[in-house]
């Protein structure tokens, strides 16, 4: 079969994308009624939410890894006119979805929820769940084994009741194939108001979310940190990275034993704020989002890359990205994320983090180069597939702007959610086109995924490198003539059999598709 050596996927260009012509449709298991676009975009734009009578925010979304076409999101839903947490499934790669609330908490209230996914396809979500009134709070995790559908729990991270509040916690799981604590579970949290055990919490499940070790205490710190962030690296290191905003400081830790025992701290980067405030009295904390490449065929294996808010002099809030080629010991200087120019004062902020099995990264965030009075907000994109050395141009998501205003900015949420798959990204947002916060879903159409496309060949090995400059080197000279297309589908070139090197140089950068006979893969030229 033939290899090039580069990040692959599968395409047919003479199929038409059909994806978009269902989502033209708009819909998903319930009637949606959305505004007219004001913005061409490659982008879904597609609600989740099947209640809209008031507001839902703070999501997060995990991919099934036995089956792309499955996802799962969660987030902060106030359809009862209090704090619940909403799930939704697809099980059709987001053309419908399903939603409910969870429960069986102990507390009136659930809120702040994460989601993640095991290799098995087991979802888990877990929830912050407290008494109205917030005067204590426990941690509890749900969990799923048919994509969605329906949820067992919930099982008890950490319920002391000792008047200890327990907030912002998010869940990982170890899926890196050669770790030897593969299918742990990790949940991550800050304790206030414990002056013995205050601060980052920690703790990990061993049998799949039933039952829970812990709390551990990381670092030193009991005040004045928040935020904290897991991801698991190479052999199934455990990195954990929080805000100190008594120092200013993005700092990590991380643990070689399946998190029994944690390093000490080390610092990430300074920051000018840990939190602060943006039109209209919109609030952004300077938290890490974290990711790690896994993969031991990519060129930048081991590597920990960061995503965060900060405010700046001259510029408002602007996203930042910093990576770490020792383990988290060391980082690399600042990379500014949005590409609006340098002179430009308009707010980026709650960016979110993904790196995929083959190593590409993916950063999406809220920005509002879009609006001279700096208050409307979109979401746009941006990836690297060469481990944060250069960045795909920003591309924005979103067709309609949201006004943070339309209904409480204070509870728009404090962050947004992204998984990715074969380089794809699926996104969910907070979005007021339809007049209050609703929880919307995006992808993209100019690509199709392995799940997706017609035409099935057996996976292609990354070898040597996921980015093409100057050639593309094929394994052998193939028998068939060779073509290659745009993402969209159309046919830029055309070469005749026998050919080993294929020259790309006068190529501008973008993501292209190459056919040769039945075979189609992907790859990204860069100038």
């Amino acid at each position: 079969m033939l290899e090039l050596l580069l990040i692959l996927s599968v395409f047919d260009p003479h199929k038409p994308l059909i994806i978009n012509e269902i989502y033209a449709m708009r819909h998903g298991n319930h009637a949606v009624k959305v505004p007219e676009d004001t913005a061409a975009t490659d982008f879904v734009n597609q609600r989740i939410n099947s209640v809209t009578t008031n507001i839902q925010n703070e999501e997060q979304i995990a991919i099934n890894p036995l089956d792309s076409m499955n996802m799962v999101a969660v987030w902060r839903d106030f359809r009862l006119g209090y704090r619940r947490v909403g799930v939704g499934y697809t099980l059709d790669g987001g053309v419908t979805w399903h939603d409910t609330l969870l429960s069986g908490t102990p507390y009136a209230w659930d809120s702040d929820p994460g989601v993640t996914v095991d290799a098995d396809g087991n979802f888990y979500v877990v929830v912050l769940s407290l008494p109205e009134g917030a005067s204590t709070s426990g941690i509890f995790v749900f969990k799923s084994s048919d994509g969605g559908v329906s949820w067992s729990g919930p099982y008890t991270v950490v319920d002391e009741n000792s008047g200890a509040f327990e907030d912002k916690e998010l869940i990982a799981c170890d899926r890196v194939p050669d770790s030897p604590h593969l299918g742990n579970l990790y949940v991550a949290w800050t304790r206030f108001y414990d002056y013995a055990n205050g601060g980052i919490n920690f703790a990990f499940s061993q049998d799949g979310g039933v039952t829970w070790n812990g709390p551990i205490h990381i670092g030193s710190a009991i005040y004045g940190v928040q935020w904290p962030v897991t991801a698991v690296g190479d052999s199934g290191t455990v990195y954990v990275a929080w805000l100190d905003f008594y120092y200013d400081q993005l700092v990590i830790a991380k643990s070689t034993d399946g998190g029994a025992t944690f390093s000490d701290p080390v610092p990430i980067t300074n920051i000018n704020n840990g939190w602060f405030y943006i039109n209209p009295d919109l609030l952004v904390i300077s938290y890490p989002s974290l990711g790690a490449d896994v993969n031991r065929e990519s060129p930048y294996y081991g590597y920990l890359y960061v995503a965060y808010a900060d405010s700046t002099t001259n510029r408002g809030s602007d996203v930042f990205f910093r990576r770490s080629t020792d383990g988290g010991e060391t980082w690399s200087p600042p990379i500014r994320l949005s590409d609006d120019p340098d002179t430009s004062t308009a707010d980026q902020f709650h960016p979110w983090l993904d790196v995929d099995q083959n190593g590409v990264i993916t950063v999406i965030f809220y920005d509002r180069r879009n609006d001279t009075n700096n208050l409307l907000m979109d979401v746009y994109i941006t990836q690297s597939f060469d481990g944060g050395e250069t960045w795909t141009p920003n591309r924005r998501v979103t067709s309609v702007s949201s006004d943070p205003s339309a209904s409480k900015s204070g509870l728009i949420g404090e962050y947004i959610g992204l998984d990715t798959w074969n380089a794809k990204p699926f996104m969910v947002w907070t979005d007021t086109r339809e007049g209050t916060q609703d929880v919307y879903f995006g992808m993209d159409t100019t690509e199709v995924s392995v799940a997706e496309s017609p035409v099935a060949v057996e996976p292609v090995r990354v070898l040597k490198q996921t980015v093409v400059r100057n050639y593309i080197e094929l394994s052998t000279e193939t028998d068939e003539p060779i073509e290659i297309y745009s993402a969209s589908g159309a046919l830029l070139r055309k070469y005749p059999s026998g050919r080993r090197r294929i020259f790309v140089s006068d190529l501008p950068s973008g993501i292209y598709m190459l056919r040769a006979g039945r075979t189609y893969q992907k790859f990204l030229k860069v100038r």
